[in-house]
C-alpha cells in the first residue's frame, strides 16, 4: 500500500494526567493531497508502561510530507498595467519615395559654369565641365522666338549657382553625348519653372518615344496650364562667318539618300541642321552621313537664316 511513514508522539511529563484518563486508540480517515490516510491506534493505553503512544500511517500516495504550504498571496503591482494605447510608436525613418535610396546631394552638387541655351548648360565640379540637356523640355533655339527670354530666365535661375544634378531618364546621354539631368537649385525645379514662365514646352517624353521620366506627370500638366509667354523681341540670327555671298543649291547625288546615311533629310533639302551645335552640314562633308538633323534646309542661305552657320569640313 505504498511507503509506510511513523510519527513517534512524543512522551507526556511525568506530572501529566495519569493513562486512565488519556483517550483510547481509534482510527482517523484524513484526506491529504488527494491521499486516502488512514491512522490506526496501536497499544495505546495499559500495555505501554512508559506511557509512550506508537502510531502507525499507511500513506497511498507517493508523497513524503503531510501538508502543502500555502500558496504565497500574488504581490501586489507596483503600477498599472500598461494599457495598449498608452504606448507610441516611434515611425521607422522615411529612406525615399519608393524607389532606390537617393544618392547623397555632395555627390551630384555642380556649379553652373556656361548657360547655353533655356534647356542646355554647362555645369562644372573638381575640374571637370560636362554639358547637361533638361530632362522633359524644349525651348526656343537660335533664331526663333522666345530664344532670348528662355536663355535670360535660365541664367536668372542658375547662372553661378551650384545645382543638384539628379537622373531620371530612361537613358543617359542624348544623341549628342548632352547628360540627361533635372536641375535642382535651392529645392526649385528649373526645368519645371522655365514650363511655368510659358518659356518651354513638356517634350521629350513617352508621349514621343523618348520614354517616361518620373517628373512627366507636374510638366505636362504645368504645360496644360501654363501660357505661353509673349514674345517680346524676336533673336536676331548670328553671324555666320565665312558665308558665302549668293551660295548656290547643293545639286543632289545621283542616288538618294547617299549610301551610308543613317539619317537623310529630303532630296529637295539635302543640308542637315544640327540644333545642338546649330551647324548646318552639307552633303560629302565629314560629319554629313551621321548627323542626325532636328531641321534640313534646301541650301546654305536657308540655314543661315535660320541661325545654322556652315560646317568648316
Amino acid at each position: 500500500m505504498g511507503n509506510t511513514i511513523r510519527f513517534t508522539n512524543p512522551q507526556p511529563p511525568k506530572d501529566s494526567a495519569p493513562t486512565g484518563q488519556r483517550p483510547s486508540g481509534k482510527a482517523i480517515l484524513i484526506a491529504v493531497l488527494g491521499a486516502s490516510v488512514v491512522l490506526t491506534g496501536i497499544g495505546i493505553g495499559a500495555a505501554s508502561g512508559n506511557g509512550s503512544t506508537t502510531s502507525t500511517v499507511s500513506a497511498t500516495a507517493a508523497a513524503t510530507t503531510t501538508s502543502a504550504a500555502p500558496a504565497p498571496a500574488a504581490a501586489a503591482p507596483t503600477s498599472a498595467p500598461a494599457s495598449a494605447t498608452t504606448a507610441t510608436e516611434v515611425p521607422p525613418p522615411v529612406t525615399g519615395t519608393g524607389g532606390p535610396a537617393t544618392a547623397d546631394p555632395a555627390e551630384t552638387m555642380w556649379m553652373v559654369s556656361k548657360i547655353v541655351d533655356g534647356d542646355t548648360v554647362d555645369v562644372t565640379k573638381a575640374g571637370t565641365t560636362n554639358r547637361i540637356r533638361v530632362i522633359g523640355i524644349d525651348t526656343p533655339e537660335v533664331g526663333q522666338c522666345g530664344y532670348l527670354e528662355a536663355t535670360a530666365n535660365m541664367k536668372t535661375l542658375l547662372a553661378g549657382k551650384h545645382v543638384n544634378v539628379v537622373p531620371g531618364a530612361r537613358d543617359d546621354l542624348d544623341r549628342y553625348g548632352r547628360y540627361l539631368r533635372y536641375l535642382d537649385v535651392d529645392g526649385t525645379d528649373a526645368g519645371l519653372r522655365q514650363i511655368q514662365a510659358g518659356l518651354a514646352v513638356a517634350r521629350y517624353d513617352s508621349r514621343d518615344g523618348y520614354g517616361a521620366h518620373p517628373r512627366e506627370t507636374s510638366y505636362v500638366a504645368a504645360d496644360a496650364a501654363s501660357p505661353k509667354a509673349p514674345c517680346s523681341t524676336v533673336a536676331t540670327p548670328q553671324p555666320v562667318p565665312n558665308k558665302p555671298a549668293n551660295p548656290a543649291p547643293v545639286p543632289p547625288a545621283a542616288a538618294w539618300p547617299l549610301a551610308g546615311d543613317q539619317h537623310p533629310c529630303p532630296q529637295a533639302k539635302p543640308i542637315k541642321g544640327n540644333q545642338s551645335s546649330m551647324i548646318a552640314h552639307s552633303p560629302g562633308q565629314q560629319s554629313y552621313l551621321v548627323t542626325n538633323p532636328e531641321a534640313c534646309f534646301a541650301n546654305l542661305t536657308d540655314a543661315a537664316a535660320d541661325g545654322y552657320r556652315p560646317a568648316k569640313r
